[in-house]
């Protein structure tokens, strides 16, 4: 296995993505964000082997959501901050790209992502990572489209429960 280390910046200037967001008490609402800024990300250390191909992996360094309730609270901002501006590190990501494969013939990303969601009620985070799936054909990755199908557990700023998000679909 061969590994390259060399590191390119990237933008991806247009997202739209859903969640859906239950908190303990009951009320949920399927949140609909819009980018409110670009999102940075940095290709580097792709690995490659004859037996399975190449490992490109990718570190977002932020993302910035934007979402109005209608909800839980009407009317709200609801902001997602993700990456350096959001729990203070860079979110993963990996594209798969098999032997004998281009990636414009599509192939699997994978991203694990950790939000702090600034709400009405106080900041939430989650500690386990939102898993999301979806078919590559270039970087950035546009005309993409990536979704996690776990239930993810959110905490206030104390550490006690106060939610899940759900059903979470990314569109580039």
């Amino acid at each position: 296995m061969k590994t390259i280390t060399k590191k390119i910046g990237m933008t991806l200037e247009n997202s739209n993505s859903k969640t859906y967001l239950e908190l303990l008490d009951g009320r949920s609402e399927e949140l609909h964000f819009k980018q409110a800024a670009p999102t940075h990300f940095t290709v580097s250390d792709s690995e490659f082997s004859l037996k399975t191909g190449v490992t490109v992996d990718l570190e977002i360094m932020n993302v910035d959501l934007v979402a109005t309730s209608s909800v839980i609270w009407p009317g709200a901002t609801i902001r997602v901050r993700g990456g350096l501006q959001g729990q203070g590190r860079t979110m993963k990501a990996s594209a798969s790209i098999p032997f004998n494969k281009k990636m414009a013939d599509g192939v699997q990303g994978e991203s694990w992502l950790y939000w702090v969601i600034e709400t009405p009620q106080g900041e939430f985070h989650n500690k386990k990572p939102i898993h999301m799936k979806g078919t590559l054909k270039g970087l950035p990755p546009k005309d993409a489209t990536f979704y996690s199908d776990s239930v993810i557990p959110l905490f206030d700023a104390e550490d006690n429960q106060v939610g899940t998000i759900y059903g979470c679909l990314q569109s580039n």
